[in-house]
């Protein structure tokens, strides 16, 4: 089985299912252990098959958490910025003590695979990673969508002069995402939304605390945006 299918499979199977299986197998071996009856002996007996069953369905062919944070680090490594030495209108505009910027974090919206965590943060089956060089006059920014369950990663390039950006604020995002046929869960998105251009947007995923919108002011001061 390949890689994409277990972590298919790692979405789709009830997280609790080995756990389950573990409980009849413990329930089973108990009852034959007691032996208090022939009938407890006998269900215990009886027992074995379907725990072991629910237990292995359970592990095989499923993958695992930290595969998918693997298959994360693989291909954000492969995000390059040689062109900033290569092309010389690049090179002028790159500052020597370069400053990289990383904004990072899950994709919820429908036609996702869902999972909800034991400490209740969610994955999604989609990443985006954005890597941002500061140039001396603009962000210049590679965005990676990583599908956790294909291998089609698309990589997008953009140069945004800090002169062209109109707008730059928090974006927070509250919505219900089917999971499965009947469940709906609740995913909360914390966003930075650069507006630039021509109404053209940039979406930097971050983590939802409460210094984002101070680290927002920070940025506009720092690299003199919206003065």
């Amino acid at each position: 089985m390949n890689d994409d299918k277990k972590l298919i499979n790692y979405f789709k199977k009830w997280e609790g299912t080995n756990a389950l299986g573990i409980g009849i197998l413990a329930v089973a071996f108990l009852l034959i252990w007691i032996n208090v009856s022939y009938y407890l002996f006998t269900l215990g007996i009886l027992l074995i098959v379907p725990g072991a069953l629910i237990f292995l369905y359970g592990n095989i062919g499923r993958g695992h958490e930290s595969q998918i944070y693997d298959r994360i680090e693989d291909n954000v490594e492969t995000i390059r910025f040689d062109e900033l030495e290569e092309d010389f209108k690049l090179h002028r505009r790159t500052p020597k003590d370069t400053e990289e910027l990383v904004f990072e974090g899950f994709e919820f919206r429908e036609g996702l695979y869902i999972k909800k965590k034991n400490d209740g943060t969610l994955l999604s089956s989609e990443y985006t990673y954005v890597k941002i060089v500061v140039l001396k006059d603009a962000f210049y920014t590679k965005v990676m969508t990583v599908p956790l369950i294909t291998q089609e990663k698309t990589l997008t390039t953009h140069d945004i002069s800090f002169s062209s950006i109109t707008d730059m604020r928090v974006l927070r995002e509250e919505k219900m995402i089917s999971r499965g046929k009947k469940e709906k869960i609740k995913a909360k998105t914390c966003r930075i939304c650069i507006t630039y251009g021509e109404n053209q947007q940039l979406l930097l995923p971050i983590k939802d605390d409460a210094y984002v919108e101070e680290h927002v002011e920070d940025m506009k001061k720092k690299y003199e945006i919206l003065q």
